[in-house]
Order: structure tokens, then sequence, then C-alpha cells
């Protein structure tokens, strides 16, 4: 005996509808924690070439005019990266569908679900390159990891360190880590011009931090001297997906860290056959990457 489905209503239009409206108040129940991390770009599949400039005349002619003064150029640190396609599927079965006419409920946990996958997807990959950033993690042009005391610029092959000492965040720690920033240098020893402008950390330095940013008297000790670091005004960054509550990474003006996006994230349903079951999709490609890894310095902590 053939079935004839033409007698069940199609509920798929009001699905993927609530779908949809829900979708909209997960991404507002979870906001990104992402793009304080890193820099946020749209991609046609192909990653852009890096290069980095120091004073006038190192852009080109439309930029600066015909008269410039020509000042050095310093290597960028070009890697590689692979975009990946990520898709969640949640099967609706005939059941369910008949079920969610009557508790819109079942829907706005389908809508949560996806939405929440999708931007944990990104949180995740984003927040791993700090993550894998000393160990076990991608390494660059120089088969280095992230964090690395051996970098060499491939010009000459000269070193160089972005690796603090595994100590606790602490005013002795970040004065250290600022002198060290301001001595880097480039390829052929050249003084490599950046400076401090943001501190991420993770769970166990949310007391420490704020403290370091804001007393204006040194937190660490009893003369009431001032508190240099408050100077540099530089900003704080609690990210949660960050797994090493000790470790933090201390940027420069220099960003180092890129999430290249081909496809956004967008939603979809379909019919599958023969289970006739409703799966609502959510799908986005993207891909992440550091470059230039002297712009920023990091510490596993104590």
């Amino acid at each position: 005996m053939v079935m004839n489905l033409s007698m069940f209503p199609d509920f798929s239009l009001e699905i993927t509808k609530n779908i949809k409206i829900f979708t909209v108040a997960a991404f507002k129940v979870w906001p990104d924690e992402y793009p304080a991390l890193i820099e946020k770009k749209s991609t046609d599949l192909r990653i852009e070439k890096r290069i980095r400039y120091e004073g006038e005349g190192s852009a080109g002619e439309k930029q600066e005019g015909k008269s410039s003064n020509q000042k050095r150029i310093f290597e960028g640190n070009i890697e590689s990266t692979v975009q990946k396609t990520y898709a969640v599927e949640m099967p609706i079965t005939w059941e369910q569908r008949k079920y969610v006419v009557k508790n819109a409920a079942f829907m706005n946990q389908i809508g949560q679900y996806n939405a929440r996958s999708m931007k944990l997807i990104k949180e995740y990959d984003v927040a791993n390159i700090i993550n894998l950033g000393f160990s076990g993690g991608s390494s660059g042009y120089d088969s280095e990891q992230y964090f690395s005391a051996s970098h060499t610029w491939r010009s000459d092959s000269s070193t160089y360190d972005n690796l603090l000492p595994a100590v606790d965040l602490g005013r002795d720690a970040v004065e250290d880590a600022f002198i060290e920033m301001a001595q880097a240098t480039m390829e052929a020893s050249i003084p490599l011009s950046i400076m401090p402008r943001k501190i991420n950390i993770a769970y166990s330095n949310i007391f420490t931090l704020p403290e370091l940013l804001k007393t204006i008297k040194d937190p660490e000790s009893a003369n009431n001297t001032h508190n240099v670091i408050v100077d540099f005004k530089i900003k704080p960054n609690l990210n949660h997906y960050l797994t090493d509550g000790e470790a933090y990474v201390i940027d420069s003006d220099i960003p180092t860290r890129a999430l290249y996006t081909s496809q956004p994230t967008k939603y979809d349903s379909y019919v599958d056959n023969p289970t006739l079951n409703l799966t609502e999709r959510g799908m986005t490609a993207h891909a992440t990457l550091f470059y230039d890894q002297a712009g920023s310095f990091g510490s596993a902590g104590g």
C-alpha cells in the first residue's frame, strides 16, 4: 500500500520561521567573545599576503603622494591556513513536527541549540590559537609554535623571541614584558616599533589584572609609588574559552591573529528522504591563523 503523503499538512514553513526568530534571540543570549581576541576578515578562500610597514614611503604613490621620505619596511610573516566548513544538523521527526504546533518551546530549544553550536565553533577555534600556542598547536613558517624563543626571520635567519617566562601575572611580570617588547627587533637586528595595547587573560587573573591596570599607586609596594602601568592605558580582555587559567598574552598595536570567514553563518531547512525528517541546519566556513608573531608575547603563567 502506498501512503498518500498529501494528507499530512506541511509545517516546514512555520517551523523555519520559528527557527529564525529564536535563533536571533539565542545570539543575544550568548554574546560573542572572539572579536576581542582576533581580527575578523572576509575572504574568497584566498589568504592575502601580509607585509608590515613603518613610516612614510612604505605605501604606494596613490596613498602618500609623489614626494615622501622613504623609511624602512619590515618583513611580515605570511602563514597558510585551510578554510573549513562546519555544519550542525538537527533533524525534526514527523512526530515532533506535529508536536511543535502545540508547543513552540520545542522550537525555541532547537533554535537556541543551533545558534549556540554555531557560535561555539568560532569561540573555540579562535581561543585555540592561544590555548595551543605554547605546545601542541599549529606551527608557523619557521616550524615553531605561536609563542617561541626560537622564531626566525625569513630574510636573514636571525632569531627573535615572543615567549615570556612562565611566571604569575603581576607588576614585575608586566614590567619585564613591556621592556622586552620595547627591545624587540626585526630582521638585521633593526628595532621593531611596537607598543603594548591589550592583555588577554583567563579566569585565574580576573582580580589581578584590574588591580594592575587601574590602581593609581603601585599595588605591590607599601611606598605609595606611582603605578606606571596605568599610564600605558592597556585594555583588558577576559576570554572564557582560554583553557589555561594562568596563561596570559600581551598584544601590541600589530595584530597577530585573524579569523577569515568565507561563508557567514546561515541557516536553512531541508526534508530528508526517505525519513521525511525536517532537518534544520546551520553552516559556516572559516579559518583561523596567527601571523607576524613578533607583535604578541605570551606566558604560560606560574
